[in-house]
């Protein structure tokens, strides 16, 4: 368990920020869910809950986890009070295997080091329906073109240099290792489905399914 809340002063303004620039993004996984049908979704780091709260709708049980009381308080003040949140670490979800048929890990495995990235990536496996999915959304290495290498070279990187040192290094590791990629093949060996690029192809969302048995912990 971390010490401190390294996003208490950030959760009053994440929405105003970062919103904008991520709603294509998150109306992508909601189009997703709804296509697969998915009933019992599981955020993994959900943050405010802006995506639970685009997911909502009566036929659904939402969950969302994550470290941060200040994140999962401004959650909790701005969605239904159908969608349960609970602070918990995500190596440690406290859910029988098997319980959710859509899993998410949304821009949080990137900001981890190694070792967490493959804990809460085997604990998702675990929690998973075996007809389920898990969908990771997160940055991918830019493409060979002028505008992903201004997205992916320059303007990302600046931003998360601002999260702060720890983040900053997790993060030049992820883009070390090939990013989503790269991380998914050395983690999980199922079927793996490109739902849609973002921003040049600097972020992937990508769908994981048929998860073997190696990667369920």
């Amino acid at each position: 368990m971390q010490s401190r809340d390294e996003y208490h002063s950030i959760a009053p303004k994440y929405d105003l920020l970062l919103s904008r620039g991520l709603r294509p993004i998150r109306k992508n996984i909601c189009t997703f869910f709804n296509h697969i049908n998915a009933l019992n979704i599981l955020d993994i780091c959900c943050g405010t809950g802006e995506q639970l709260r685009l997911l909502h709708n009566e036929r659904r049980t939402l969950t969302g986890v994550d470290l941060s009381p200040a994140m999962l308080a401004r959650a909790r003040l701005t969605s239904p009070p159908s969608i349960r949140y609970l602070e918990t670490d995500a190596t440690n979800i406290p859910f029988n295997s098997g319980t959710f048929d859509g899993i998410l890990i949304s821009f949080a495995l990137h900001e981890k080091n190694s070792n967490q990235q493959r804990a809460i990536f085997n604990e998702a496996c675990r929690l998973l329906s075996p007809e389920g999915h898990i969908v990771i959304a997160d940055y991918s290495t830019p493409a060979d073109t002028f505008m992903a290498y201004v997205l992916g070279k320059l303007l990302i990187p600046v931003v998360e240099r601002a999260a702060g040192t720890t983040h900053y290094h997790n993060y030049r590791e992820w883009m070390a290792i090939g990013a989503i990629k790269g991380f998914l093949q050395n983690e999980y060996s199922g079927k793996i489905t490109r739902i849609t690029p973002h921003y040049k192809g600097c972020i992937q969302i990508l769908s994981l399914s048929d998860i073997h048995d190696t990667n369920r912990g």
